[in-house]
């Protein structure tokens, strides 16, 4: 099944597009690193955001959106990995029930308890990164290349195509996507590799 007719399938409600979208965008994003601690936190599971894509799919007609550019498999991710950071109570002006401190209603002081060293985190993250990019340089530079413009210094499609005469902005969004693909399935290989 093809992007079209995987997404025809889904906006029909279809069991074998549904099937796909839950094996292929939901439960992977779910058990990603950059996701499942978030949503440990805060107490998401992969069927809720199954029913948060499903109601944004098929209640609000979102699906509609999709015109066949790019995979709709990382469209679809897209909006899972968005529903996972929303899912924050301090975003909304919440209190989280973590940081409450109940002998000071309303005060600014809170409850901190460290259960892990942030520092540490960081260093790995930034280790495996430059590890990853590393190998996409050495397949692609200038995959590469687009990358970095775009990720650190946050260029647009159509600026990263007037600067390196890519032939359209769609060529660079279609490489750019192609590079954070191989960046993910070289983390991957790094942790199994260790």
């Amino acid at each position: 099944m093809n992007d079209i007719e995987w997404s025809r399938s889904v906006a029909a409600g279809e069991d074998a597009g549904w099937k796909l979208v839950w094996d292929k965008v939901v439960e992977p994003e779910s058990r990603s690193m950059r996701s499942a601690e978030l949503m440990l936190r805060y107490s998401l599971t992969a069927g809720d955001l199954m029913g948060m894509l499903y109601q944004e799919m098929i209640a609000r007609d979102k699906i509609s959106l999709y015109r066949g550019e790019g995979s709709f498999q990382g469209w679809l991710r897209r909006y899972v990995r968005g529903f996972v950071l929303a899912a924050n109570p301090n975003a909304h002006g919440e209190i989280s029930i973590e940081n409450a401190d109940p002998d000071a209603e309303g005060a600014s002081r809170t409850l901190d308890i460290a259960v892990r060293d942030e520092n540490v985190s960081r260093n790995d993250v930034w280790t495996m990164t430059h590890r990853c990019f590393h190998d996409l340089w050495r397949k692609d530079p200038e995959r590469a290349y687009i990358h970095l413009l775009k990720t650190r210094f946050h260029l647009s499609s159509d600026e990263v195509c007037a600067f390196l005469d890519v032939s359209s902005p769609a060529n660079v969004d279609q490489i750019f996507s192609r590079s954070v693909k191989f960046m993910r399935s070289a983390w991957v290989s790094h942790e199994k590799n260790g």
